[in-house]
């Protein structure tokens, strides 16, 4: 496995964490008419900017692009779950 693999690995699993305490701490919701780009976006601003995840969102961003860091929580995020919170 390659350098560049384990860190998308470490950061998926890092998004997914986030993704989860985000959820079930009521952190973010869905609602219908939200862009889903502007969506992922402002949850990763939420991600940044919130103590509960910014040093290891910060750490995420040592490894991959922003862009990278995008497309993952893009990937990892499960509008079902959102919808149905």
């Amino acid at each position: 496995m390659t350098s560049l693999h384990k860190h998308h690995d470490a950061a998926r699993l890092i998004i997914q964490s986030h993704i989860n305490k985000a959820l079930s701490e009521k952190l973010v919701q869905w609602n219908d008419g939200l862009n889903y780009t502007e969506f992922i976006q402002a949850l990763w601003r939420l991600f940044l900017n919130n103590d509960r995840f910014k040093l290891e969102t910060q750490t995420i961003l040592e490894q991959l692009s922003h862009d990278e860091a995008l497309q993952l929580l893009a990937d990892e995020i499960d509008i079902t779950k959102l919808k149905a919170s």
